[in-house]
């Protein structure tokens, strides 16, 4: 096989079904396959997949395993050179796996290649960014994402996770997708990882993937805010050192608490009249509430598997 292409996907038919649409014209049958890891959705997703692809290998969870989790489920079954991980909003051009295969082969040490997220409408979206450093993370300044050359394959730090191509080689050396990541700094933990393990992480301009950016989480958006935190406090203690990763963590939990005094004075005085504000105000006390609970695992997004039998990455 020369792709397996994972598609990781709770609720959303629609979306999901136009993301697979895309993706045919992109596949060669003999020499590429498709798998779905379902985290447990509630519609008719999997039945109409099914009827209308019936070649997509299907993987049930019956719960919600987290991106990382199901992505890694997926990649360990299938048998393809080359993963491409696909977001179940991202579409593909048909020229999309031929331009990433190319990159794949002509650049040696490239462990990811990833395409430019445009929007629907077309604007442009941010598509690879730099690894975060202490100073950044403490507002101290801020990080310039490199200009790219728009007619090759640019290396850079990070991409976003939403369409990016990895070559199996290198996820043999430096491992699996961290599973301790739930949703979201996945992708940017990888980067790091696959980068201090002698590889590299590219961005093709010239691969357009158009990317309805958030459509996933945009009814849970107070939990996905959660999980945000969660990932960004886990994602310190993956790559700093413990002194580093405390001080950041305390920074990081003391910003969100002025933060959300501020938000909360400020809709005070406007009578709570300003929708904006109101959501700003719960998002923070939620993120707030998490901490002073002791970060339960329950919190975030929702249907979590257990925790039992679940694997390393």
């Amino acid at each position: 096989m020369r792709f397996s292409v994972v598609i990781a996907h709770r609720d959303g038919a629609e979306l999901l079904l136009q993301a697979l649409s895309h993706l045919q014209a992109a596949l060669d049958p003999a020499r590429d396959e498709v798998w779905l890891v379902d985290n447990g959705s509630r519609d008719d997703s999997l039945a109409r997949v099914r009827a209308a692809y019936p070649h997509v290998h299907v993987i049930e969870n019956g719960c919600n395993n987290g991106f990382g989790r199901a992505c890694n489920q997926a990649i360990r079954q299938s048998t393809g050179e080359f993963v491409l991980l696909l977001n179940n909003d991202a579409h593909v051009q048909p020229d999309a796996l031929d331009r990433f295969e190319q990159n794949l082969r002509e650049l040696p040490r490239a462990a990811i290649v990833a395409g430019q997220l445009y929007g629907p409408d077309g604007s442009t979206q941010r598509s690879h960014g730099v690894l975060p450093t202490v100073r950044a993370e403490l507002g101290l300044g801020r990080q310039p994402l490199p200009k790219l050359a728009p007619d090759r394959p640019n290396e850079v730090e990070t991409v976003v996770g939403a369409c990016m191509a990895v070559h199996r080689a290198a996820i043999a050396q430096a491992g699996l997708l961290d599973e301790a990541f739930f949703f979201y700094f996945e992708e940017t933990e990888w980067c790091a990882r696959l980068r201090r393990h002698g590889w590299q992480v590219w961005l093709d301009p010239r691969i357009r993937v158009t990317h309805l950016k958030g459509a996933s989480t945009r009814t849970v958006r107070r939990g996905a805010q959660v999980e945000m935190l969660r990932s960004r406090l886990l994602f310190y203690r993956r790559v700093f050192t413990p002194r580093v990763a405390a001080l950041l963590t305390a920074w990081r939990i003391a910003r969100l608490i002025v933060n959300g005094l501020l938000n909360a004075a400020l809709l005070l005085l406007t009578a709570g009249l300003n929708r904006r504000l109101r959501n700003k105000v719960a998002i923070y006390g939620t993120q707030v509430a998490w901490l002073a609970l002791g970060c339960p695992r329950s919190w975030g997004l929702p249907d979590k598997c257990p925790e039992r039998g679940r694997r390393p990455g």
